[in-house]
């Protein structure tokens, strides 16, 4: 298996490449520091290229600030990364991540699966989700199928085949990254959840919120309670779409 694991880092961010070198270091796990995409640095025939507000709107009920346009601008240099080196999956972190001592375990385990998985997340948002179904992975870990993902990106597990379906779907991008993915359905991606969770938030203040905090946003909230409304629907009515995991028993 030809496997990689890539943290993304801002350049400026020297203290948290620190704190992620250091955890990787006493791990012995080998990785690739991926610059991450500085939002304020775009300039607007940058963001066109990639970012549409009538599109963004239209599934969103926020038009997104330029950091969140860089973080999934990141991301999609990653899932480029993959592709052009010709990995069969990656994990990928963002470097405000705490990591499990056992995640070289989960790593050598995750690589023993069948390939019918595209997208696998390792940590939680501001809400558990309710699992669906388990398999045991380790004695420590199990994945999971869940109806609604986990939001955050700070850590996931994917494979090529979700990596050039991200890649097919990615622009313009219309909502945030971590909001984005749990539209799986919209994207084919077979998803799964690791519990406990392997990756957990650090203490570092979000670099997207220095540069214009989400909440602050304009809010559009008939549009928003509408959103809700269709991906509640949504998540339902694409149940018979979520994987089956009893094909990544080994």
């Amino acid at each position: 298996m030809q496997f990689k694991v890539f943290v993304i880092n801002l350049d400026k961010s020297t203290e948290r490449m620190a704190f992620m070198r250091q955890q990787l270091e006493l791990l012995n796990i080998d990785y690739e520091r991926v610059p991450a995409v500085y939002g304020k640095d775009l300039d607007d025939a940058e963001i066109h290229t990639v970012f549409n507000e009538k599109a963004n709107l239209a599934k969103y009920d926020k038009v997104l600030n330029v950091g969140e346009i860089g973080c999934y601008l990141s991301h999609i240099n990653c899932w480029n990364m993959m592709v052009s080196q010709g990995l069969d999956f990656a994990l990928i972190l963002e470097d405000d991540s705490v990591l499990n001592p056992e995640l070289l375990s989960l790593i050598q385990s995750i690589s023993q699966l069948p390939s019918s998985w595209d997208y696998i997340k390792l940590c939680h948002g501001r809400k558990q989700k309710k699992v669906i179904d388990s398999i045991e992975l380790t004695e420590l870990f199990s994945l999971s199928t869940c109806l609604k993902l986990p939001s955050s990106t700070r850590g996931q597990f994917v494979s090529i085949s979700g990596a050039q379906k991200l890649l097919a779907s990615a622009t313009p991008i219309t909502r945030p990254i971590d909001i984005d993915i749990q539209y799986w359905y919209e994207k084919s991606l077979a998803c799964y959840v690791v519990k406990p969770f392997p990756v957990l938030e650090a203490d570092f203040e979000s670099e997207i919120c220095t540069l214009e905090n989400r909440n602050n946003a304009k809010k559009h909230p008939v549009r928003r309670i509408w959103q809700k409304v269709c991906f509640e629907a949504n998540v339902r009515i694409n149940r018979n779409k979520l994987p089956d995991i009893n094909q990544l028993k080994r």
